[in-house]
């Protein structure tokens, strides 16, 4: 069962609310005015180990894939798209759907990169040439 608590009260008790979640493994909802903002959990449960599946958000298109890890707002990438195309994205929002009773799913909603943002992803080095 999820637990509940106003985002004020839980500014006091956030060491506790985090020990809490890692040797219980349960889910802290916090709240303002009485609308659920942000969870806390343990730390599997938001911080994949590898790879995580994502639904992208592209325009009028989604797509369901697995990442090697969570992109971050801001980074741009290549996309081969439903209809053959590749077209570069722009990361813009990250939203997290964790719910004690279902598997965690990730929504990465992006935007069409501009041409300096696909030349900058085209362009930046790779692991080996660092």
């Amino acid at each position: 069962m999820e637990k509940s608590l106003g985002i004020e009260a839980a500014r006091a008790r956030l060491g506790d609310i985090a020990d809490h979640a890692r040797t219980t493994g349960q889910v802290t909802a916090l709240t303002r005015h009485g609308r659920t903002v942000a969870v806390i959990g343990p730390a599997h449960a938001v911080q994949p180990a590898g790879s995580i599946k994502v639904t992208l958000w592209l325009g009028d298109d989604t797509q369901v894939c697995v990442l090697p890890g969570l992109p971050r707002i801001g980074e741009t990438f290549l996309v081969e798209m439903t209809n053959g195309d590749e077209d570069h994205w722009l990361v813009t929002n990250i939203q997290w759907d964790l719910r004690p009773d279902e598997e965690p799913s990730v929504n990465v909603l992006c935007d069409p990169a501009d041409d300096y943002s696909a030349w900058l992803d085209a362009n930046r080095p790779t692991a080996n040439e660092k």
